[in-house]
């Protein structure tokens, strides 16, 4: 089934989530409908974001990887530990804003958010118990 049919009037196209749109319009035309009348597609619990709410976020992670390059050349003025809790803390931020809105978990139903959540709780186990193993095997070679 192609992404846009033409009823049998041949009048108006149907656009995936059973939205109507006239004779003649481009399925681009979506973008001129306020989010809140935008129909949901399967699986999702809210609207997709807009192109500036996009870009929005883009303009976020720009600043947050500037803030992390800044922080990584103050090797001298403060402390290491500081400078990698303030990494990590900036790392998880921007993974968060890119899981939640480019890879649209924030739209889609919880059970979703869940899988991603389990995924990657058992990869950082993971990777902390083979780090430990070998810091084991290691120290006792």
């Amino acid at each position: 089934m192609s992404e846009t049919e033409t009823t049998a009037a041949g009048e108006a196209e149907v656009v995936p989530g059973g939205l109507e749109l006239p004779q003649g319009a481009e399925p681009e035309a979506l973008s001129d409908i306020p989010p809140e009348q935008v129909p949901l597609l399967p699986g999702e619990v809210r609207p997709h974001p807009t192109p500036f709410q996009y870009v929005m976020i883009g303009v976020v992670l720009v600043v947050l990887t500037a803030l992390e390059v800044t922080v990584s050349y103050l090797e001298g003025d403060i402390p290491n530990g500081l400078i990698i809790l303030l990494l990590l803390v900036m790392m998880v931020a921007k993974f968060v804003l890119v899981a939640a809105w480019y890879m649209h978990l924030r739209t889609d139903r919880p059970i979703y958010r869940r899988f991603f959540a389990v995924g990657a709780a058992a990869a950082i186990m993971l990777f902390l118990v083979v780090l430990s193993t070998l810091h084991f095997w290691a120290s006792h070679a």
